[in-house]
């Protein structure tokens, strides 16, 4: 069962370069022509804002690096880039495309007053952005999104945990050690089953249930050893931590609540028969959210300090209170109605965190982080002239 879970992705980054693979996206409309964009993302109104006058300043020049997939005329249909586009586009705000991946990526860079960049979570391109969005942002000086301290803590739970614990985050009980001898000696003190982790994955690869500390044992001595252990991705492994959580069996969802400017959006997460895992499973349901929850959210997201969050909670009936289980700065966005409550699309408005309210309107997330760096930079300007 574990060498198959490991080999899929591996089997998958091979067949997307395959006829094969490319036909089968296109016919699921995975990927559509550039030009039939446009139609796709009239799902929702375009967000038109008039910065220039109100701030009368000149426009910036955005640079933008194209995540998804492209092949020949297609394009993934859902990749932010597109979304970024459409903005400058409709309010008229000058762009390029940035190749951040090629060797001239310092010199290109003094163009840009403004880089967006939707990073993909896998641990080589994080490393890589890390290390670019330092010396864009702290020694260029150009305005990134996501900045340095928001890419730090981007899918990574070891980082994220530290946060939580500082700031006194609602999450869930956690144990961490980088140290061996720790880590063999909680084994016996644990309350069994547990929640292992690994630091970087998404949609719950890199989850496990830990049933016993016959298992514990195991998975410790494979962390600690010389090679580590296995992950889904070929060229890393998971060596030198441990991470540990309890289990909250009583949880029958997780929430996914997102955050950009003073909008919320949200939906419940289910997980298969059989699985503790909603992520990944597939099984969404899109209602109204606890005002409780969306605060808690809110208060993460501040904490946390960054401009889009997602946050992942679940709700344990026995103890009486939400959990965070994790944040991350991208979510996987494939639709303009991220929150409906009795049918109709909208968003919670917390511009007030006292009276939040729900307001119709369909909106992609996308195009709203980039009105959201839009107005920061504008701000900014304003405030050093």
């Amino acid at each position: 069962m574990r060498s198959n879970y490991i080999l899929k992705p591996i089997i998958l980054s091979k067949l997307k370069n395959t006829k094969l693979y490319r036909s089968r996206i296109i016919k699921k409309g995975i990927v559509l022509k550039y030009n039939e964009i446009t139609e796709y993302q009239n799902q929702a109104p375009p967000i038109i804002s008039n910065l220039n006058s109100e701030y009368r300043i000149k426009s910036p020049t955005v640079g933008i690096v194209r995540n998804g997939l492209r092949f020949d005329d297609y394009v993934y249909k859902n990749a932010s880039w597109l979304f970024y586009e459409r903005y400058l586009k409709n309010n008229n705000i000058k762009y390029e495309y940035y190749d951040i991946f090629k060797s001239n990526w310092i010199e290109e860079a003094k163009k840009y007053d403004i880089i967006m960049w939707h990073v993909n979570s896998t641990p080589i391109e994080l490393n890589i952005a890390q290390s670019k969005i330092y010396i864009l942002e702290k020694i260029m000086g150009k305005f990134t999104f996501p900045s340095f301290h928001e890419i730090w803590q981007y899918e990574d739970k070891c980082r994220a945990s530290y946060l939580y614990k500082i700031y006194g985050s609602p999450s869930i009980t956690t144990f961490l050690t980088n140290s061996y001898k720790e880590a063999s000696a909680i084994i016996n003190k644990l309350d069994f089953p547990v929640v292992a982790k690994a630091s970087t994955g998404a949609s719950s690869s890199g989850v496990e249930k830990i049933n016993n500390s016959r298992e514990a044992k195991k998975y410790v001595k494979e962390v600690f050893s010389d090679k580590g252990r296995k992950t889904i991705y070929p060229y890393m492994r998971h060596k030198d931590y441990v991470l540990f959580q309890e289990l909250i069996d009583d949880a029958k969802y997780d929430l996914r609540i997102m955050i950009i400017g003073n909008k919320a959006f949200g939906y419940y997460r289910y997980p298969n028969k059989g699985d503790f895992r909603a992520s990944g499973a597939g099984n969404y349901e899109k209602k109204d959210i606890a005002y409780e929850a969306i605060r808690i959210a809110v208060d993460v997201k501040n904490k946390l300090n960054s401009r889009l969050m997602g946050v992942d909670m679940l709700y344990s009936d026995k103890q009486g209170k939400y959990f965070i289980i994790e944040t991350s700065l991208f979510n996987k966005i494939d639709t303009a109605e991220q929150l409906k409550v009795d049918g109709i699309p909208g968003y919670y408005d917390i511009s007030n965190i006292n009276d939040i309210t729900f307001k119709p309107g369909s909106y992609w997330i996308h195009e709203l982080v980039m009105d959201e760096i839009i107005r920061e930079w504008y701000s900014k300007q304003n405030i050093s002239n």
